[in-house]
């Protein structure tokens, strides 16, 4: 097994993530070459299309020449914006929206303190990264733990994957947010020559409305996800936790149920992956949108679950261990599809914890 430290030195969601941007980026430039014509196209059909209506509507006294003038102005206006991008319109409007979310999201980080200030990696990207790095001493300290851990120290093995399994469920759902942001910020690229059409004429004026509050919403939902892994991290620098320290006495001291610091950081894990979903409840609410982290949960199901597959085909320690990760995910989706019983079945096993055969 990699030791703690190697695994703080590298970045494993960096590279597919870099790839990802690129593709998208690579996607966005391909098809702004190809809608160039038709988009010029519809906008004149449509423009001419209004000359007629306002005729008609002008004759009937059904409008007047102020309504007149301030639609031909918001036609001009998105004419000349439409001409003067051209094809970068798209390429544009993504650019804009992954750099208002990379940096708005980056600036929290700082907040959680000991997060390094550069790692070597930009934008989307380098949040990623940041999330990664801001969980080095946990990774550091499970490393220990699960480094000490033997035939006779089996129990080294049990509270490295009770500890490790929350921050890798953590990052593994943060970088699945960055994902989907990155689609959302695509999607918004996508269509964002449509929206300014639509814009330019009073029927379509809302729609635009809608896509600039999708834009803002998933903003809000990458920088809420943000807070609540610095959140996190903040809680865990707050702790005297120490990994090189974790040696001998010290190790069996920390890696203990009954150690309230060992607690302490196992409930900021399970807290901090919990409120990355609620974090997109909260932007809906301010936006007044219907973002939803059905894409989220199934990168973070697939991913994880693709992690449980590759542990269980390793021999040894790391199959067993693997089994109770295994044991850990399914009990976590059965909590969230039905968290009331959780609750009660955890209550009454803690009421009955130090009984004979309490707590099975």
């Amino acid at each position: 097994m990699a030791s703690g430290k190697d695994l703080v030195a590298t970045c494993w969601t960096c590279a597919p993530l870099e790839k990802y941007v690129g593709l998208t980026k690579d996607f966005t430039d391909r098809l702004g070459d190809s809608l160039q014509e038709p988009m010029l196209i519809l906008f004149a059909s449509l423009g001419g299309l209004w000359v007629v209506v306002t005729a008609i509507r002008f004759a009937l006294r059904m409008t007047d020449w102020p309504g007149i003038i301030k639609d031909f102005a918001f036609i001009t206006i998105t004419g000349v914006l439409l001409g003067a991008k051209s094809t970068g319109l798209i390429s544009y409007i993504y650019s804009t929206a992954i750099s208002l979310m990379a940096g708005t999201s980056a600036s929290i980080f700082a907040l959680a303190g000991d997060v390094p200030a550069s790692t070597g990696y930009s934008g989307m990207t380098a949040l990623a990264a940041n999330g990664e790095k801001a969980i080095a001493k946990v990774i550091q300290a499970v490393g220990a733990i699960w480094t000490a851990g033997s035939l006779y120290e089996i129990a080294n093995y049990a509270y490295g994957v009770i500890l490790g399994l929350p921050y890798f469920l953590l990052i593994v759902a943060y970088a699945s947010q960055v994902v989907v942001a990155i689609f959302r910020a695509t999607m918004i690229g996508v269509f964002g020559p449509f929206l300014f059409m639509a814009f330019a004429f009073n029927w379509g004026r809302g729609m635009a409305q809608s896509g600039a509050k999708t834009l803002l919403a998933s903003v809000l939902v990458l920088f809420a996800s943000t807070a609540s892994l610095s959140l996190t991290i903040f809680g865990v620098n707050s702790l005297t936790l120490n990994p090189a320290e974790l040696t001998g006495g010290n190790l069996n001291d920390f890696a203990s149920i009954t150690n309230p610091e060992f607690l302490v950081i196992l409930f900021l894990g399970w807290t901090g992956t919990a409120l990355l979903a609620e974090g997109t409840s909260i932007a809906n609410s301010i936006a007044g949108t219907a973002l939803t982290n059905t894409a989220t949960g199934i990168l973070t199901a697939g991913m994880s679950g693709a992690a449980m597959f590759g542990l269980k085909k390793s021999p040894g320690a790391i199959g067993s261990a693997a089994t109770a990760i295994s044991h850990g995910w399914f009990w976590g989706q059965n909590a969230m599809a039905n968290p009331e019983a959780a609750a009660a079945n955890l209550v009454d096993k803690f009421k009955n914890i130090n009984k004979p055969g309490g707590g099975a």
